[in-house]
């Protein structure tokens, strides 16, 4: 009997270590590759044309998501963001509608991603060391750290969702920020991919009515 109760105290031990181990995990830092080319992301990362198959992403939980495109049977829309990108702010509208109206045939993600505008800490899309603090947040009262670990992440991207009342489907970039990595480093892109695992459309800056219309003709 104690032999029993001495292995399920180690499973239950080992669970509760790897679950902390996961939320736990520090969140690397990176300066886009946009800040040395004025601010222009649209030749980094993923184009037009190239097939993306499974992403790995993180669910509110903070539960790894293998997001696989070409099975989804729909297209597909990642439009990343964060609590302090103020573009991503303005554009949360945008995104609801687009969602709204096409959610029926299109699964719409916004994928959260490093802090654009952390308060006291380097932006990633500034080559200045200095704290880079956006007009509009200052005006709005926003202000954030840049998370430290996957579990603050996840805490800030909750309380963005209920402050700005989000309806449509946040994940998580992963501790190595892969999906930013990969798809473009830029705080509010939006990539569209087909049934196939094509990207469709790729926009370095999120833009509604060229989104729309690519959206209209796809199946």
């Amino acid at each position: 009997m104690d032999y029993f109760y001495s292995r399920l105290f180690f499973v239950w031990a080992t669970f509760l270590i790897s679950c902390q181990t996961k939320t736990l995990r520090p969140i690397a830092f990176g300066v886009s590759e946009g800040i040395m080319n004025n601010m222009d992301f649209s030749s980094i990362g993923w184009q037009i044309g190239e097939k993306i198959s499974e992403l790995q992403l993180y669910s509110m939980e903070g539960k790894a998501v293998q997001l696989d495109v070409r099975t989804a049977g729909r297209a597909t829309l990642l439009i990343t963001g964060s609590y302090t990108c103020d573009e991503t702010r303005g554009n949360l509208e945008g995104i609801s509608r687009l969602h709204t109206k096409y959610k029926d045939h299109v699964d719409v993600f916004l994928v959260y991603t490093l802090e654009a505008h952390p308060l006291s800490t380097q932006s990633p899309y500034s080559a200045e060391p200095a704290p880079w603090h956006a007009m509009d947040n200052i005006k709005a009262g926003i202000s954030a750290e840049q998370p430290r670990t996957m579990d603050e992440r996840r805490q800030l991207a909750e309380q963005w969702i209920q402050e700005e009342n989000i309806s449509f489907p946040v994940l998580l970039d992963g501790p190595s920020n892969e999906f930013w990595n990969s798809a473009g480093q830029a705080p509010n892109m939006a990539i569209l991919i087909s049934e196939e695992g094509e990207i469709i459309l790729k926009q370095a800056w999120f833009e509604e009515n060229e989104l729309e219309e690519s959206l209209l003709k796809t199946p």
